[in-house]
């Protein structure tokens, strides 16, 4: 960290059309400093320093220079002035997305360009690796971090290019994970519920004629180790659908392409470059995504994946995916959900179907994991949501249990009704839900933004 801060300070040393510095520190609401905050210039972010071990920070400017400080964990303050060129303390208080999320990063504490270097990511994220993220290579550097562009107002998002005729990591946006636990060797997180939210922008020119690419989600390992890795892959697919698939050490998900995908089909086709499903990332703007992941209880069949689209158009896979992969008395009995997997990247390789024929371009803001419900769509304002998109409304359902299988909303909404193995039962819109010709037992209800246990006895 100190070589890093040295660097910082030589540059500004060339830079630096004034003799007057700004020194201080930066602090949290208990007075313990904070190493590795970026203070910047809020008006020229490109102006900045790290703070060291003391939690101190020396950066050009004087009493009317406007600083922008940011932490990961921490609250940013996106513009405040010092009351003294020297000894100034600046206080940031705690996330308060923390009172309920796991983790939260919103790239406010990553400093502007796009050359942030492995070592600096392993800093800032404890990363094992990060492929796409600049490393003095050459094609290294399709991360960048965007002041200009962002889903929280004032704040930054992280821009991920993908060249113009390239592939896979090496060549194609980003792929790189993070560790929940903040302790990338040991992985000592430990979870078997978890859901995954964050937003997602695709430049005008995005290609979505294409057969598809990979997009965040989550994964994990037995737990406090490497172990039995899975991946619980996303992708976007041609005319901006979804899918849904896992990696597993012993490939034992294998569903077909049409299982495997988020709505309905709009366009027949023989192979998956030429059938589309519902288009729902065509929309211009910001686009929020939310998955939830739930491993079965080893010995029983309660596993499931979900997922939703700018809080609606959910989607639930067959439960087969998770359940019996962690049978009793082996090492997967352990299994867990610890890692982000932030992958951003064009996969397959005929270049024709999957290469852009020019730079395109995705951002990445406000990634938040909970163990309930996140629905960050509601947190802003219905005018800025896409056209294509039926606001949110809230659901009761009763009486429940139901000794004739027919239950009712509070609210008239669309609903599906799934066995718990994730096959869809019953489908309807309106406020009553008829399951009297259905087998007495346990099933699983879905409206816009609700999901609940239905009991028919």
């Amino acid at each position: 960290m100190r070589s890093l801060i040295l660097n910082v300070t030589l540059m500004f040393t060339t830079i630096t059309v004034t003799a007057q510095t700004l020194k201080g520190s930066v602090r949290d609401a208990q007075g313990n400093p904070i190493e590795n905050a970026l203070v910047c210039h809020s008006n020229a972010p490109s102006v900045f320093t790290k703070t060291n071990a003391n939690g101190q920070y020396a950066i050009s400017g004087n009493l009317n220079t406007a600083l922008r400080v940011a932490a990961l964990h921490f609250e940013t303050l996106k513009t405040t002035k010092v009351n003294s060129t020297t000894n100034a303390i600046i206080t940031l208080n705690e996330d308060p997305l923390l009172t309920t999320d796991v983790f939260h990063i919103s790239f406010d504490h990553l400093r502007e360009g796009n050359r942030y270097s492995k070592n600096e990511l392993k800093e800032d994220f404890n990363l094992s690796y990060s492929k796409g993220f600049y490393d003095g290579k050459s094609g290294s550097n399709r991360a960048t971090v965007d002041y200009n562009e962002s889903r929280d107002p004032n704040g930054v998002s992280l821009k991920v290019r993908f060249p113009k005729n390239k592939l896979k990591t090496s060549d194609s946006g980003v792929d790189t994970r993070i560790d929940l636990a903040g302790n990338f060797k040991s992985n000592t997180f430990k979870s078997e519920d978890l859901y995954l939210s964050y937003w997602i922008k695709f430049s005008d020119n995005f290609q979505f004629n294409k057969c598809g690419g990979k997009l965040p989600s989550l994964g994990g390992s037995t737990f406090n180790s490497r172990n039995d890795r899975w991946k619980g892959r996303i992708m976007w697919r041609k005319g901006g659908s979804i899918q849904f698939y896992m990696e597993l050490p012993d490939n034992k998900f294998n569903a077909s392409d049409d299982e495997r995908f988020w709505g309905e089909k709009v366009k027949n086709g023989k192979g998956i470059c030429n059938f589309e499903y519902t288009p729902f990332l065509r929309g211009s703007g910001w686009h929020n995504i939310e998955l939830h992941y739930k491993f079965e209880t080893p010995g029983s069949n309660d596993g499931l994946f979900e997922g939703w689209v700018d809080g609606a158009n959910f989607n639930v896979m067959n439960a087969s995916v998770f359940n019996n992969y962690r049978p009793k008395g082996t090492s997967r009995e352990d299994i867990t959900i610890n890692t982000i997997l932030l992958s951003a990247f064009l996969g397959g390789s005929d270049l024709s179907d999957y290469a852009p024929t020019e730079d395109i371009f995705a951002w990445f803001d406000e990634f938040r994991v909970s163990e309930q419900r996140i629905n960050a769509w509601r947190t802003y304002a219905k005018t800025e949501r896409t056209k294509t998109t039926q606001p949110i409304s809230k659901s009761a359902v009763y009486p429940n249990p139901s000794r004739n299988g027919i239950f009712t909303l509070s609210t008239a909404n669309a609903w599906r009704v799934y066995s718990f193995l994730g096959i869809e039962i019953a489908r309807g819109n309106g406020s009553t839900i008829d399951l009297s010709t259905i087998a007495k037992g346990s099933y699983i209800l879905h409206t816009e933004n609700t999901t609940s246990k239905l009991i028919v006895k």
